[in-house]
């Protein structure tokens, strides 16, 4: 069975906002909530500031970054970059319009422009770019460069070593790499520093279970979904490690609350298809491996998985479709051409 080792969660688009403040309170209390964390009151406040006559251009940059870090937390992502164009049309050496797009980019799925974007904003301000090479980083992770997202991460967290963010994602990276040592080590910094941070209490729990150490995996993960309740990734990691400690009746409570809250992520369904597959509930699985097929239909191993499942079952014309099929999205597959030689089919 596969286990998540660490957060999804992908990259933060935060911003660092200092606002020039206009004459009068009903200015100021504006600037506070446009540079503010929530985006109901923060858009009209950035948008009176941007309607403000005679302000001057560093302030109008200074709300239109505000208002684009607004929207894109609400996924408003093409209002965001206009706002940011809009920005660096007032001020074209705007670090942090140029991390800000970055983010946007990368959440897009925009790889390239997000990376030409964050390495502007690391040069025209390095001091305070450990948030633009932490996004690097992570953009490196998502792509499958662990080596090169460790150099951003390292960047990241020369420019802020209390980065606690950085500190999760390097962890995260060690952790792929299979250097339990250095994962758990930067995973223990960051709650040192943040002891109530459930991403950092989710990946520490991960790596205990990959270590088998199932008391401190289940600490971890209780202590994460207490601190937030909606983090889907704490708890398909507490039904992983309950699974691993073969209490199935324990884990799929937490796989259907993962799927409750993430409901289109296809990891979450092959982790419960395989936990069903073990528990010899075929046919759930198989239910599960569809969705997974259906949110991801590039990916081999649900091919293979269900194709297994429906050899097991005498269900051959599927089984072999399934395994045809694994063979179109990897010509060398091995397993798959022998599943086929079994059920008596050509490749």
């Amino acid at each position: 069975m596969r286990m998540l080792g660490f957060t999804p969660r992908f990259p933060r688009a935060s911003v660092l906002i200092a606002f020039a403040l206009f004459s009068g309170a009903a200015m100021a209390d504006d600037a506070a909530d446009c540079a503010g964390p929530d985006p109901a009151t923060g858009i009209p406040a950035c948008t009176r500031l941007i309607a403000q006559q005679g302000a001057a251009a560093d302030a109008l940059a200074d709300a239109y970054v505000g208002r684009a870090k607004h929207r894109t937390v609400q996924n408003e992502f093409d209002a965001a970059l206009a706002d940011l164009n809009e920005a660096l049309s007032r001020n074209p050496s705007h670090a942090d319009a140029y991390h800000n797009r970055g983010a946007v980019y990368s959440l897009q799925g925009r790889y390239d422009e997000a990376l030409a974007a964050l390495a502007e904003a690391i040069r025209l301000a390095p001091e305070e770019a450990a948030e633009s090479y932490h996004t690097r980083g992570r953009i490196y992770l998502a792509v499958g460069d662990v080596a090169t997202a460790l150099a951003e991460l390292d960047a990241a967290l020369g420019v802020d070593p209390r980065h606690v963010d950085a500190l999760i994602s390097r962890g995260g990276a060690y952790q792929l790499n299979g250097d339990v040592e250095r994962a758990m080590a930067d995973y223990d910094e960051a709650l040192r520093i943040d002891p109530d941070n459930p991403v950092a209490l989710s990946n520490r729990g991960a790596l205990y279970l990959m270590t088998s150490r199932f008391g401190p995996a289940i600490a971890d993960l209780d202590r994460a979904i207490e601190l937030d309740a909606s983090y889907g990734q704490a708890y398909l990691n507490r039904a992983v490690t309950r699974v691993f400690q073969r209490q199935f009746e324990q884990a799929m409570p937490d796989f259907d609350r993962a799927l409750e809250l993430e409901p289109d992520n296809p990891e979450y369904y092959f982790q419960r298809a395989a936990t069903y597959a073990l528990q010899g509930q075929a046919e759930k699985a198989i239910a599960d491996f569809d969705q997974v097929i259906r949110l991801s239909p590039e990916s081999i191993s649900p091919y293979a998985a269900r194709g297994g499942l429906l050899e097991a079952l005498g269900r051959r014309d599927a089984a072999i479709a399934d395994q045809r099929q694994v063979l179109s999205l990897d010509p060398s597959n091995e397993k798959a051409k022998e599943a086929l030689g079994r059920l008596g089919a050509a490749p």
